[in-house]
């Protein structure tokens, strides 16, 4: 009995001893993943505080580009005569590359065609069209927009499996079709000017005809009547609204497109104009797509933002 009762403190004492011992491995286990914590947070917001400095620095960089290019187009050199047309050119496809997605370049690059043009008259004119530089400039530039809404379409898994992008073929040579052209299965389409051409949307919902006449070789332009309708219409209605423009190389998807009632967008822009063909792209946006002017944030982040993902 007296054996017993010995053992019990002893018991006592180990049982003790191993909740101290536990206690202070708790501690400092607790202690180590607090400072891994506060170093994970620290490094965070050091890169945070560091993304934010280069932000601010390119921001500023950027408006410091924007004045020096925009201060002698808009402005007037000395004595009061503008500036050399060649000058302007040349800050005009600065501008034009470097700001492209956030402003409308497309008046500033008109006013230097209108000089580029009134130089030409009385000028036998001898070499590369001196418009060219600006219209390969808008070339290029209208490629790297498509490439954006292509990453946005990647991205945003809206489509329904249709032509994101449609390459249309128009020939001055062919006869015209005596039905509505529509798309191949490589989003290809071969039609002469005045065909009508019908175009549906990726997921299926809209129909955009289109109709092209009056190409321009010389100016490299050519008059377009978009007529986006309902394709469970099977036709437009005479109620369907219409639109009549003219297509020059100074047209860009994320400037000049068009938003439907159904959230689908559209975009026509040129890709070239050779000898007697003149090749368009129509491309349709992500719907519920919204070009960088209309917002301040990153398209699939807004998504991700509204869908609660």
């Amino acid at each position: 009995m007296a054996e017993g009762n010995a053992a019990a403190p002893q018991t006592k004492f180990r049982i003790l001893d191993f909740l101290e011992v536990l206690a202070k491995l708790v501690g400092a286990s607790a202690v180590l993943v607090v400072a891994l914590i506060a170093n994970n947070l620290q490094s965070k917001l050091t890169g945070v505080s560091i993304q934010s400095q280069r932000e601010q620095a390119e921001s500023q960089l950027r408006a410091s580009m924007f004045t020096s290019l925009i201060g002698p187009v808009a402005g007037t050199s000395s004595g009061d005569k503008p500036i050399p047309v060649d000058r302007e050119l040349i800050m005009t496809e600065l501008l034009a590359l470097n700001f492209h997605e956030n402003f409308e370049m497309k008046p500033l690059m008109e006013d230097v065609i209108k000089r580029l043009n009134a130089e030409r008259v009385g000028k036998q004119q001898t070499g590369d069209d001196p418009r060219e530089p600006l219209w390969s400039v808008a070339r290029r530039i209208s490629e790297r927009q498509k490439a954006t809404i292509s990453r946005e379409w990647a991205a945003s898994n809206s489509g329904g499996g249709g032509c994101e992008a449609i390459y249309l073929n128009l020939n001055s040579t062919m006869e015209r079709h005596e039905e509505p052209v529509t798309a191949d299965k490589d989003c290809q389409v071969s039609a002469a000017f005045s065909d009508i051409v019908d175009l549906k949307s990726p997921d299926g919902n809209s129909t955009l005809r289109l109709v092209a006449v009056h190409p321009d070789f010389d100016n490299q332009t050519i008059r377009v009547t978009a007529q986006p309708f309902l394709s469970s219409q099977k036709l437009p209605k005479s109620t369907d609204t219409q639109y009549n423009f003219t297509l020059t190389w100074l047209n860009l998807p994320l400037t000049d497109n068009t938003i439907l009632s159904d959230g689908n967008r559209f975009a026509a822009y040129l890709r070239s104009v050779y000898s007697d063909t003149v090749s368009v792209t129509v491309m349709w946006f992500p719907k519920g797509y919204f070009t960088p002017r209309e917002r301040p944030l990153n398209y699939t982040d807004v998504q991700q933002l509204l869908l609660g993902r």
